[in-house]
């Protein structure tokens, strides 16, 4: 097995990901880094944006990036190196973890370092959403009005409870727009509903919204719930943890380069995780990529038929 020669590895860390219990961690890896002769650079995020400015100025030759954080920090710090030859390294470190889950990411310092040293680099796809880059999820209506409550009162450390009274609201107090979609010219919904735009097939809870999804296919996944009340909603996530939502009538699942959905309001979004724009919403795929690490191939046992063999 060939061995990546990485020499140098920048370490981003962001303080207020996650549930904050990443401390042992963070030296825990830091000891395993340098056990393994690889040059460290730590740095410490302090704002929004700061991963991507920090990101953007690593260009040195051998060189990889580890994330310690959340996916809004490696969303990050892939705007700060999609078209680079510098291969990231997401590390489960924040809430959810959706890339690091996906790519199946040990969670032990020497086993990333073992990726490091023996894993693949890979190109990922790069989404764009009205000119802002996003690597993972893109979910208009429901889950983005519930991040964007989060969002307005969050202070620091979040955990999977932190979404509990978000959610709770949203799910009584939301109204469902009706959204407008139009793919490649071509109207494929208008009517009350919710929709998500994913690079990969991981959501929250293990649900997999956009089931078929592959990061390196050159498309996004498309799927779009008709909903107009709350017990609808119940029935479309009872189906999709079943993984079995595409084949109801009443749910869009496409594969697509572009899609712009429009709706009578403004209606919030999530991006990765993060609060992301209102719409009208412009989305497709980026003609730059950035480059992953991930473990080497292994054979695997294919639970689930429309999955290759990378994804169990």
């Amino acid at each position: 097995m060939a061995e990546q020669d990485i020499r140098t590895v920048h370490l981003i860390v962001n303080p207020r990901s996650g549930y904050g219990g990443q401390r042992q961690l963070l030296a825990d890896l830091s000891v395993a880094l340098r056990d393994a002769d690889l040059q460290v650079v730590e740095y410490t995020t302090r704002a929004p944006q700061d991963a991507t400015r920090y990101a953007r100025t690593i260009n040195t030759p051998n060189t990889a990036v580890m994330v310690l954080g959340g996916d809004g920090t490696v969303h990050e710090v892939a705007g700060g190196l999609a078209g680079t030859d510098v291969p990231i390294l997401p590390c489960p470190a924040g809430t959810e973890n959706l890339l690091a889950k996906e790519l199946r990411i040990p969670g032990d310092p020497h086993q990333m370092v073992r990726v490091l040293r023996t894993g693949r680099v890979v190109d990922c796809d790069v989404g764009v959403i009205n000119g802002q880059n996003f690597l993972l999820i893109i979910g208009i209506g429901f889950d983005g009005e519930v991040v964007r409550r989060l969002a307005a009162v969050r202070t620091g450390h979040i955990s999977h409870l932190s979404y509990f009274w978000p959610l709770w609201r949203t799910f009584w107090e939301h109204d469902f727009p009706r959204m407008r979609i139009t793919v490649e010219q071509e109207t494929v919904f208008d009517d009350f509903g919710l929709a998500f735009v994913g690079n990969i097939s991981r959501y929250a809870v293990g649900l997999r919204i956009c089931r078929d999804a592959r990061y390196d296919d050159g498309l996004l996944d498309l799927v779009v719930f008709s909903c107009r009340e709350q017990t609808a909603l119940m029935l479309h996530a009872a189906w999709t943890l079943l993984r079995l939502h595409p084949l109801r009538g009443d749910v869009i699942y496409r594969r697509v380069r572009s899609v712009r959905i429009e709706t009578d309001g403004p209606v919030p979004s999530q991006v990765d995780g993060d609060a992301g724009p209102n719409t009208p919403l412009d989305i497709s795929v980026a003609p730059w990529r950035v480059k992953l690490l991930i473990p080497p191939r292994r054979p695997s046992w294919k639970v689930w038929p429309w999955k290759g063999d990378d994804f169990v």
